[in-house]
């Protein structure tokens, strides 16, 4: 069995008196690829505010890699990956050139961006597009781009 990566119990939320989540419970185990999906108005965009910390944990518990997400340090959003609806990728860069912009974002350094840009394209088979602008890759690809 895989190590449990986010764990999510009892979690509730509430913008004033209207209860945006009541009590949901989850856990996505590693090397695993989530989705989720509902209707506008479920709660969707509030869930991720709170595992990405934009919003404060009111009720419940988040925790990833078994450290309390209310506690650790901003570091433990590394170990999860989110992608939207919406795509963020400069259709003008080449797949490696979005991929380092985004590591910088993060603060990584350049050795450890490219080890990480190296296995994220190896494990997703794009290294054959590195060099490529994200404008020419169908759908498919500029998913994983956004994976990666």
């Amino acid at each position: 069995m895989l190590d449990v990566i986010l764990d999510v119990s009892g979690l509730t939320y509430r913008y004033g008196r209207r209860i945006a989540l009541k009590d949901v419970r989850f856990a996505i185990s590693g090397r695993r690829i989530t989705m989720l999906l509902g209707p506008n108005g479920a709660g969707k965009t509030t869930l991720f505010s709170l595992i990405t910390r934009l919003l404060p944990i009111q009720a419940g518990h988040i925790s990833i890699c078994g450290r309390d997400l209310a506690s650790a340090s901003s570091d433990i959003l590394s170990f999860i990956g989110v992608v939207f609806q919406q795509q963020t990728l400069d259709l003008d860069l080449t797949v490696d050139q979005n991929l380092r912009y985004y590591a910088a974002l993060h603060g990584l350094g350049r050795k450890e961006a490219d080890a990480r840009i190296d296995e994220a394209l190896s494990q997703l088979d794009l290294a054959g597009r590195r060099r490529d602008k994200v404008r020419i890759l169908n759908g498919g690809h500029r998913r994983r781009t956004e994976i990666a």
